[in-house]
């Protein structure tokens, strides 16, 4: 299964879309037992999604899954103080991946050290692989040139295809760095209509326009046109993070994709024409509410 769970919700109220708040222990439980018998093996989580980890590790699924977590090269805890909660929190000995959440903290000699510490972490065999969460491929393209990334997290959606463009595409199989795609809904964006209409997007018209008019000659439901991105046209991508709020939407993602693997698309032309630059739009931490 090419989709991995993303665990924010288990931790925060997160998302534009999220109208239920932060999932609650039981619900988090039930959505693990189900990723579980689906065989969705990998958790994507972080130090900063409040007690998401802790959640995680109480709930007793934790070693059934690879789990991926992020730290900060600016927080006040060191490194290894913060590979040793995220175990202490996850109750486990080891993690498939650990991520550096931010990006311009790497970029100095303080942040060459963090990484170094990191690398020393690798050769316990505590961490299998390292990496970090980027939003450009210029990020991507800088870091890959200053350290030996293992793995790489970055948005992709149909409207911000910038890490399946060719040069990134070589980029990553030359440096055998593995992608982790996220943002695969744009936070919901891409799934209600009625979010499209809020004042802020109101200026991003022309492109719902054409999304939707797709979704609708496609006559399918808008879940399953936004996860045919991942089903059909990455075959490089290790994982899909995919975040929802209960076992009943986690149920339907899971279907969705299947969907979404046999949905006959229109044409590459057409699909690239989704594309935009618009970092206003792609990159929700630029919203304005």
């Amino acid at each position: 299964m090419k989709l991995a769970l993303g665990t924010a919700q288990f931790g925060l109220n997160y998302g534009i879309s999220n109208d239920q708040g932060q999932v609650n222990f039981d619900e988090i439980k039930q959505m693990l037992t189900l990723a579980k018998e689906s065989c969705i093996t990998t958790l994507d989580t972080a130090l900063a999604y409040g007690n998401s980890e802790k959640n995680i590790g109480t709930s007793g699924f934790s070693n059934h899954f690879s789990v991926i977590t992020k730290i900060s090269a600016s927080s006040h805890l060191s490194i290894e103080e913060q590979v040793q909660l995220s175990l202490s929190n996850l109750q486990r000995e080891e993690l498939d991946a650990v991520l550096f959440h931010d990006f311009d903290p790497l970029l100095n000699n303080a942040g060459k050290n963090h990484f170094k510490q990191l690398e020393a972490l690798k050769d316990t065999g505590i961490i299998k692989r390292i990496g970090v969460s980027v939003y450009t491929p210029e990020q991507l393209s800088l870091l890959s040139d200053m350290y030996n990334l293992d793995i790489v997290q970055a948005p992709l959606n149909w409207l911000d295809q910038r890490f399946i463009q060719p040069e990134v595409t070589n980029l990553l199989i030359k440096k055998n760095i593995k992608l982790h795609a996220r943002s695969i809904f744009l936070q919901g964006l891409l799934l209600q209509p009625e979010i499209q209409k809020r004042a802020y997007f109101s200026q991003f018209g022309h492109i719902f326009s054409k999304y939707n008019a797709i979704i609708e000659e496609l006559e399918c439901d808008y879940l399953t046109f936004a996860m045919a991105i991942v089903a059909q046209k990455t075959p490089h991508i290790e994982s899909a993070v995919i975040g929802c709020c209960s076992k009943k939407q986690l149920t339907q993602l899971i279907q969705r994709y299947a969907d979404a693997k046999n949905l006959k698309l229109p044409s590459d032309d057409v699909l690239s024409s989704l594309a935009t630059s618009e970092l206003a739009l792609i990159n929700p931490s630029l919203w304005v509410s």
